[in-house]
């Protein structure tokens, strides 16, 4: 009997693995640092290891898909350490260019609008309805969102200056944070400043959610969750615990929780 509950012990000991990072640098963090940093001056961000695109796209309150874009990094999205990342997108300097190009094309050639181009509009105003067509698709609702933990909220949501981009969560000791709906852990770690340990599930193209000042992380990058996986221990700011930082972020912008979240 001894020797089957030892198996069994062994055996949920390895369902998963529990990724240890300290927890000492959390007690540094006061109630108001989980936010979205400014743009450097330079304009880059020089990337350290640890790193994911995602992480840095959410440090700074970015699209993710706009950084990849920008800075030309296909999918997967693999970066490596000591990397420039553009974080002032080139679309503002394109859609310059193509003004500049169409007023002077308009100005040199006025002659040539009154003759074949006439037949080639509908062709062109084609192309930004099968863009938005796109873009409506990406936006499809993540699905049936769940809270991250069974508690009560602390602090709330608030988008002016350097408040909190999302809303504390006050649990049970010991509480298991969970991920609030299906998707791809996209970062694990400790390297986002303000944050402590952190896990960002990528939900869809749309979507992120995001899980502050874990104790212990128990998943890993690019591993699939689907809503009610367990990602992390809770943990807390300081004294403040167990607590858990939870946000949302849609197109890479900080949205309030509670307008996803089921209302209890």
């Amino acid at each position: 009997m001894s020797r089957f509950v030892f198996l069994c012990f062994l055996l949920t000991g390895c369902s998963y693995d529990v990724l240890h990072y300290s927890t000492k640098s959390n007690r540094t963090y006061d109630s108001s640092s989980a936010k979205v940093s400014s743009v450097p001056a330079s304009g880059y961000h020089r990337v350290q290891s640890g790193e994911t695109l995602f992480s840095i796209a959410f440090r700074y309150g970015l699209d993710y898909r706009e950084l990849a874009q920008s800075n030309r990094i296909p999918a997967p999205y693999v970066i490596y350490p000591k990397q420039k990342i553009r974080l002032l997108g080139t679309k503002k300097s394109i859609s310059n260019a193509s003004n500049n190009s169409t007023k002077t094309t308009r100005s040199t050639s006025p002659v040539v609008t009154s003759t074949p181009t006439t037949t080639k509009l509908p062709s062109r105003t084609k192309q930004p309805i099968k863009v938005a067509e796109k873009d409506t698709k990406d936006d499809k609702p993540v699905g049936n969102w769940s809270w991250p933990v069974d508690g009560g909220v602390t602090r709330g949501f608030s988008n002016a200056g350097v408040s909190s981009k999302g809303i504390d969560i006050r649990a049970a000791e010991g509480a298991l944070v969970k991920a609030a709906a299906d998707g791809t852990v996209v970062y694990a770690g400790n390297g986002l400043i303000g944050y402590g340990n952190l896990v960002i599930v990528k939900h869809n193209d749309v979507y992120l959610s995001a899980y502050a000042y874990n104790e212990r992380i128990l998943v890993k990058e690019k591993q699939n969750v689907k809503a009610g996986d367990s990602l992390a221990v809770i943990g807390g700011k300081g004294e403040d615990r167990p607590l858990l930082h939870f946000e949302v972020r849609r197109d890479g912008q900080p949205i309030d929780p509670l307008n996803v979240l089921p209302k209890k």
